[in-house]
């Protein structure tokens, strides 16, 4: 190839535009387009060789100099900082036109200003829009490294295919959902290489926070790598996205769809078909290259919105799990060793799964290949279907536009026990691209009324499977393996009703009504303040939401002296700041900062209370990774509570009683806690073999640490514990409290992530603000049986508590404890039977926590005592 001097090829580009594509393509492909090899020194997919997200990213840059196909774009920053890129494939001419594109999808999306007649004249004209993303679980390395691959392959092929796809599609690629996971897994792998360890999973959450939940976060969108992607499907309205993953290396060399039930039922049934027809056409194009081992209809469902947001914004998902090596190592699977699951077993041929991979070595480079030929016939599909996708897009926007059945709107009142959290629950579905519109006056509608302020959601508009899914209660199917057999199990959870999870009352209104309204363009914030009037006894604080907590600790941290209220005359727990020099200052500090209102106590405060300090809180991190360890890191961070992370070695060495008043243990099996991990890397079945962790990150707390922790709760240290973490302490041969679970079968009891009613204890210390009934997300967690000075702070009372999802054997529940508070020695363990702070989602049930941390430096007081 001759290289073109950048002045000599500027001139050309006049020529370039004015010929057809074709010619531009022959033209601008004699360019030159550097390698992945020629940019890292070897092949994608080359065995014990990866490229980390600074060596992508320069590539990526350079790719985009060089080829007139490809955009590259910085849409933001990770949460730890790096770049977050989108690569925008398409030919020069689409590129030039890229404004014009997306309004013609944007109009397509919204049938109520399109009619068909436009509609059809904009599908004539328009381009499919296909959004894929790579990487989003950083230890599925591969397609961070396929995703070089496919850029080049697309920058610089003048394949008819790809000039097809390059003229009628838009691609947009996010080469890696998770940046920071995919450069800390690459460090890691050289860190462990030569090492018995190569092809470890590092031993640490691979997202700052969330780690395996990064694509749980759909609905929250909590995280800024959530965020971004949701704002280009906002933006863009993708008719497909192409999410790249990995699964174990047992299993199928690859599952596409269709996917198992359930199908969530507001996912309109044309998208279902368009998936199965598309995940089955990509099964036969692979399988036709001679690739065997190609699974469809089996393992993963259709339920959770969590995990899924295209296609509740009227695109369609294909989802695309390969088997995984040992990072970039190669793995051994012989034949005999591969597994079953939902809907296949790897060594027998069935309709959905008829040429079994028959085993041996599994190379990363294996993955590459098949992930190269789902993305060339996914792409080309894009292509050929064009009008296709974009009718369909236009058809499934006009189903959800006129719906055929109920209900015509949910309305959430201002008025609510956390008014905070209504004004979050809005903020959330306009962060999705719901519309929401806000009353100007009070209204009547199904038979009540709501005051002015209240939120209206009609479900009459282009989101509204997005709407109705978080809104509405679900009901899971009773799906068994078999008839009269045990449960099959969900792929993830079964109930994500977010008012629920917000503890908020969003109400369902059947029937059509009008309200003065006007449609929202933001949503606005509480607004705190400090109440003017005489405050000669200082202020009051009420804490029925977790704003009021976090401006707490801050005040706490600030040396500002409180108390938590609990005699007659206040709500239990309210916060009562006495007034002392410089409290004026802070309050309107924290006001402002935490959007919470400070009432001037004008009288004297007296009786009984609760002095408070500053507690000082240690929150353990498992080398065994725990997401709820993340989860709650992300909520304390988030609202500027303070914690310090121990790990193992730091509780052994004991004298915890110096440095801490409570030690939190996350969600996390007791063995895992307690003995760690050996080996089992990856944490497979048993069938393979898993490169063990390094020696140092071995071992859990051991005798040693158990023993350490029993005397800091002995000595009046309190120790809290969450769902599966409680079984350290919840055991048969425990006196005063036992998991009521511990030996159950599930065809007896099985509850795999659903949102149940408890019956709380106000009263109590670690409920202070709660309502007297509360959901909780039960996720496969224990339920207590106390005894003796065990207290329940919040317990079950019904043999059905089910609120959303999915319960067999929910009588097993009635009479036991959520919540258990258990003196031990000095001290207390308070042990939850749930997760409180479930995936930055659950805001109802994150003042146990917050109050669990309190209590550990709390004592008792009596005020207006001379």
């Amino acid at each position: 190839m001759i290289k073109t001097s950048a002045l000599k090829f500027s001139l050309l580009v006049p020529i370039l535009l004015s010929l057809p594509f074709s010619a531009q393509s022959q033209a601008t492909a004699k360019r030159i387009i550097t390698t992945p090899a020629q940019a890292f020194g070897f092949e994608p997919g080359t065995d014990r060789k990866l490229a980390d997200w600074k060596d992508l990213t320069a590539y990526y840059q350079k790719v985009a100099s060089q080829s007139d196909r490809v955009k590259y774009q910085e849409i933001g920053k990770t949460m730890e900082g790096r770049p977050f890129v989108m690569l925008t494939v398409s030919s020069p001419e689409n590129l030039a036109h890229l404004a014009e594109y997306k309004d013609i999808v944007t109009k397509l999306s919204d049938p109520r200003t399109t009619s068909p007649a436009e509609a059809k004249t904009l599908i004539a004209r328009g381009k499919t829009v296909m959004l894929i993303t790579f990487n989003i679980h950083s230890t599925e390395i591969a397609s961070s490294q396929t995703a070089a691959s496919f850029l080049y392959r697309m920058a610089s092929s003048n394949d008819p295919d790809v000039l097809t796809t390059l003229k009628n599609v838009i691609l947009l690629l996010v080469p890696s959902q998770n940046p920071d996971g995919e450069q800390l897994v690459v460090d890691w792998y050289k860190k462990t290489l030569g090492t018995p360890s190569e092809g470890s999973n590092p031993p640490v959450l691979y997202a700052k926070y969330v780690g395996h939940d990064d694509n749980r976060d759909w609905v929250g969108l909590t995280q800024l790598e959530t965020q971004h992607t949701a704002k280009v499907i906002n933006e863009w309205h993708p008719q497909i996205l192409y999410d790249l993953h990995q699964q174990g290396a047992d299993a199928p060399r690859l599952f596409l769809p269709p996917w198992v039930d359930p199908i969530d039922p507001n996912v309109d049934p044309l998208l279902v078909y368009s998936m199965n027809a598309l995940g089955m056409r990509t099964a036969h194009d692979v399988a036709s290259t001679g690739k065997t081992g190609v699974l469809t209809h089996g393992v993963y469902d259709f339920w959770s919105p969590l995990r899924d947001y295209i296609s509740l914004h009227n695109g369609l998902r294909i989802l695309t799990e390969s088997a995984s090596a040992n990072i970039a190592t190669p793995i051994e699977v012989p034949f005999d060793k591969l597994g079953t699951g939902i809907g296949y077993d790897a060594k027998v041929a069935a309709w959905n799964y008829p040429d079994p991979w028959k085993g041996g070595t599994w190379h990363m480079g294996d993955i590459v290949a098949y992930q190269m030929d789902a993305l060339e016939s996914l792409t080309k599909s894009a292509a050929i279907d064009r009008v296709q996708f974009l009718s369909d897009f236009y058809t499934i926007s006009d189903h959800a536009v006129h719906p055929a059945s109920g209900p015509y709107a949910y309305v959430i009142s201002p008025d609510q026990h956390d008014p905070a959290m209504a004004v979050k629950l809005a903020s959330t579905l306009f962060d999705a691209g719901v519309e929401v519109h806000q009353a100007t006056a009070s209204f009547e509608a199904g038979g009540k009324s709501f005051p002015t302020g209240s939120y209206i959601v009609e479900l009459d508009q282009p989101y509204r499977g997005f709407a109705k899914t978080v809104l509405e209660r679900q009901k899971y199917p009773d799906m068994r393996e078999y008839p009269g057999g045990p449960p099959q199990r969900p792929y993830d959870v079964t109930g994500t009703t977010v008012p629920l999870f917000y503890g908020v009352d969003a109400v369902a209104v059947d029937d059509k009504f009008t309200a003065p309204s006007k449609k929202l363009t933001a949503i606005a914030p509480i607004v705190g303040s400090v109440e003017p009037g005489p405050a000669q006894s200082g202020y009051l604080l009420d804490d029925s939401g977790n704003a009021s907590l976090y401006a707490l600790f801050s005040l706490l941290g600030e040396g500002v002296k409180a108390y938590r209220l609990t005699g007659p005359g206040h709500s239990p727990g309210t916060i009562y700041l006495p007034s002392q020099p410089g409290l004026a200052a802070k309050l309107e500090t924290a006001a402002k900062r935490f959007a919470v209102t400070f009432k001037p106590a004008a009288e004297p405060i007296t009786g009984s209370a609760l002095a408070v300090t500053a507690p000082r809180v240690g929150l353990y991190k498992s080398w065994v990774a725990a997401l709820d360890e993340g989860w709650t890191r992300w909520v304390l961070d988030t609202n500027s509570v303070p914690y310090k992370t121990i790990y193992d070695a730091d509780i052994r060495k004991g004298n915890l009683n110096a440095q801490f008043d409570a030690i939190i243990l996350p969600d996390n099996a007791a063995q895992a806690i307690l003995t760690g991990r050996f080996g089992g890397g990856r944490g497979g079945p048993a069938r393979l073999t898993y490169p063990p962790l390094p020696a140092e990150y071995q071992g859990g707390l051991g005798s040693e640490g158990a023993a350490a922790l029993k005397a800091f709760v002995e000595n009046g240290g309190t120790i809290i514990t969450d769902n599966k973490a409680s079984d350290v302490y919840a055991t048969k041969d425990n006196k005063n409290f036992s998991d009521a679970l511990q030996g159950v079968a599930s065809k007896d009891f099985y509850c795999p992530g659903s949102q149940l009613e408890v019956t709380v204890d106000t009263t109590n210390p670690i409920a202070f603000g709660s309502t007297p009934t509360l959901p909780i997300f039960f996720e496969t967690g224990p339920t207590f049986k106390l005894s003796g000075n065990a207290k329940s702070v919040a317990h079950y009372t019904s043999d059905n508590p089910l609120l959303s999802g999915w319960i067999l054997g929910g009588k097993l529940l009635n009479g036991t404890s959520a919540i258990a508070e258990v003196p031990t020695g000095k001290g207390r363990i308070i042990a939850f039977g749930f997760v409180p702070m479930y995936r930055g989602l659950s805001d109802a049930t994150y003042k146990f926590m917050l109050n669990a941390m309190l209590y550990s430096s709390s004592t008792p007081a009596t005020l207006g005592k001379p």
